[in-house]
């Protein structure tokens, strides 16, 4: 072969080898760079979230508690005899002044007509001693002595009709009669007691509040109420304890509510809403917090580069479509679902269509 043609041949070998092994880097970087697309593409995770944004919330304080009288007296008797008549019946409602046991007058009338009889005759002997001292044919000890006979007079027929009134027992409040430990027959001393009488309008309502949320509570705060029967009421906070009990670490409160039917009653089991201050918080769902590493309760939201945070929240409420959180931004993209396998700094792809939206498509 000549030198032109062995020149030639290798000439237009120089040229395949070139050609194919340029294809050959280029399927070599073409699969690197697929690999590293597929790669990211890993990485990248698909999650569902909402953007949220904080709302202002009066937020309550729960307190459990009970209704309770407002005041229970146990009504006694100041005098002793033998009860006649006992219009006081348990159960039954009783205005203030109205009879609850009337006592046997016995001697009581004759001795005040005696008293009265006495006073008459202190007086006119008093006036008759007055007119003697003005025209100085009485002495000055005399008059005194006839003045002392009036007021001691005076006493003793206002005793006797003290005692005479205090034969009928009445009650000193509007309320209801809760016991009668008493009938008719029997017999009174001093001090024993005709009837316990409970006023019930208005009405208390009795909570223990931990002393960590009594600072927030204040008086005349306006509170609802829910009986156990489903009731609801309003009231406003009328006491608050400077002490708390030693057992529980807990400060009495008391709710004073209008009970003007006293259908209420004293003892039902009730929940009280107090308001505690407006605060800043987003409403979700109970499902989209986790808990992180340490225990804190929190979620998980997407800042601005797709990357993926804990946020710490506390619960401050309560309501039908989730629960208010406070701790998060005024705005935030939340993720609501796969937030429990994502971690801090990941990338992700955040989808906001709504889970109502996919299920109906």
């Amino acid at each position: 072969m000549s030198n032109k043609h062995l020149l030639v041949s290798f000439f237009v070998i120089s040229m395949a080898i070139w050609v194919f092994s340029g294809e050959l880097s280029s399927n070599t970087v073409t699969a690197d760079t697929s690999l590293e697309v597929a790669a990211a593409a890993d990485e990248v995770r698909l999650v569902r979230g909402i953007k949220s944004r904080a709302d202002y919330q009066t937020m309550y304080l729960e307190v459990r508690g009970q209704t309770k009288a407002n005041r229970i007296v146990q009504v006694k008797s100041e005098i002793a005899g033998k009860i006649e008549e006992l219009p006081g019946e348990k159960g039954r409602r009783v205005k203030a002044d109205d009879v609850l046991c009337r006592i046997a007058v016995d001697a009581r009338n004759s001795e005040y007509r005696q008293a009265i009889a006495v006073l008459k005759s202190a007086q006119l002997e008093f006036d008759g001693f007055s007119d003697l001292n003005a025209r100085g044919l009485q002495s000055e000890i005399l008059m005194a002595k006839a003045k002392a006979a009036l007021e001691q007079s005076k006493t003793r027929a206002k005793q006797a009709l003290l005692a005479l009134e205090k034969t009928s027992i009445v009650a000193p409040f509007d309320g209801v009669v809760d016991h009668q430990p008493v009938e008719v027959g029997d017999f009174l001393t001093p001090g024993a007691t005709c009837v316990t009488l409970m006023e019930i309008d208005p009405v208390l309502v009795v909570g223990q509040v931990a002393e960590k949320n009594i600072h927030q509570i204040a008086l005349e705060d306006e509170v609802e109420v829910e009986l156990i029967t489903g009731r609801k009421l309003t009231g406003r906070v009328s006491f608050i304890a400077h002490s708390p009990d030693l057992k529980t670490r807990t400060f009495p409160v008391e709710v004073t509510v209008a009970n003007p039917g006293a259908d209420i009653r004293a003892g039902l089991t009730s929940e009280m809403r107090v308001p505690v201050g407006i605060e800043e918080v987003h409403l979700i769902s109970p499902a989209s917090m986790v808990l992180d590493d340490a225990g804190q309760v929190g979620v998980r939201i997407v800042d601005g580069s797709s990357r993926v945070h804990f946020l710490t929240v506390e619960v401050v409420g309560e309501s039908p479509a989730g629960v208010w959180v406070k701790g998060l931004p005024v705005e935030v993209d939340l993720i609501t679902v796969g937030h429990e396998e994502v971690y801090e700094g990941q990338v992700v792809k955040i989808d906001y269509t709504p889970l109502a939206a996919l299920v109906h498509n």
